[in-house]
């Protein structure tokens, strides 16, 4: 299966507060993928930043 270009905006939260939003582009082979994809970049992204972020809401286009 090839992969596919999603764009996605993600809501950020650090369990407390509504840190915005994330907006970008990830390749996967399914939304599921992408979803997956976006949540760990979030996360990863966060720590980057010493902050503890999640994607509590993940839209796909």
């Amino acid at each position: 299966m090839r992969k596919r270009t999603y764009r996605f905006t993600a809501q950020v939260s650090d369990g407390k507060h509504d840190d915005g939003e994330a907006v970008g582009t990830v390749k996967a082979r399914s939304d599921a993928e992408a979803r997956q994809a976006v949540a760990d970049w979030v996360r990863e992204n966060g720590a980057r930043k010493k902050r503890t972020w999640t994607a509590t809401h993940i839209e796909l286009t």
